[in-house]
């Protein structure tokens, strides 16, 4: 999702690597697993970004209806150049569809940009049908808030707690709930605790040259997307204790 408050250019460097980058190779791999065994046929993505997320949908589910929205001129224009279209400008909390309309919505890694939370989950619960599915990935964690965050327009941090409750509020049943990002979590903690001394700041920008580059180097890219896909199998059979980024499927009962 491009937020208000996200570094310009960050919507083009996703574009550009998210493609081949393993984290969105785990990450997708994730949303494949949620969605499985209830082969959706009408999805809707909310903040679709670059549309990426769309095309692997459209991989899984060739005759799936496939919506998305951003409040992004940009993420709008790129979703449509990968072929996608049915992509609006619309807010997360006043979705332009009908009561009852989708199996399944998406917030992956969305909800985290968004205050009103539980009026962006009550509207989403408006337009999904009775036994459909809202999939949640998002960023754990508050103790390791740093400008990463902040540059990428995020006002929270998540925790098992914190979804549980909300998915409450909103009258939602909690399928499935987990930590991930959990194999390289120590490092990855270790970092942006460090960042938060003033000479390691740099640590935790996203532009840091860990990050994103990452992707371009083909062989170290394929281990962690290697190590990481594995992870995620993992899901099936265990739930991590800790992880950077939190997984959930919350369903409506009716």
């Amino acid at each position: 999702m491009a937020s208000p408050n996200m570094d310009e250019g960050l919507l083009d460097r996703f574009h550009a690597i998210e493609e081949k980058h393993w984290w969105w190779a785990g990450r997708r791999r994730l949303v494949g697993m949620l969605l499985a065994a209830d082969h959706p046929q009408k999805m809707l993505d909310i903040g679709c970004g670059t549309g990426e997320t769309l095309t692997y949908l459209h991989q899984l589910y060739p005759r799936a209806q496939l919506y998305g929205i951003d409040t992004s001129d940009a993420a709008v224009r790129y979703s449509k150049n990968r072929g996608h279209r049915h992509i609006y400008k619309a807010s997360a909390l006043k979705l332009p569809f009908p009561d009852k309309f989708f199996d399944a919505v998406l917030f992956l890694d969305v909800l985290e940009h968004i205050a009103r939370d539980k009026q962006a989950l009550l509207e989403s619960k408006r337009v999904l049908k009775p036994g459909g599915k809202i999939i949640i990935t998002g960023p754990a964690l508050q103790f390791i808030w740093s400008r990463h965050d902040t540059r990428q327009g995020h006002v929270r941090r998540f925790t098992r707690r914190q979804i549980r409750a909300l998915a409450r509020s909103v009258g939602l049943d909690v399928v499935f709930i987990s930590y991930f990002n959990f194999i390289f979590s120590p490092v990855i903690i270790s970092v942006r605790l460090l960042s938060k001394l003033p000479f390691l700041a740099k640590l935790s920008d996203y532009d840091n040259g860990i990050n994103f580059d990452i992707a371009d180097y083909g062989l170290v890219n394929s281990l962690l997307t290697k190590l990481f896909v594995t992870e995620i199998n993992q899901l099936k059979y265990l739930h991590y204790p800790w992880g950077i980024s939190l997984g959930a499927s919350l369903k409506k009962l009716r």
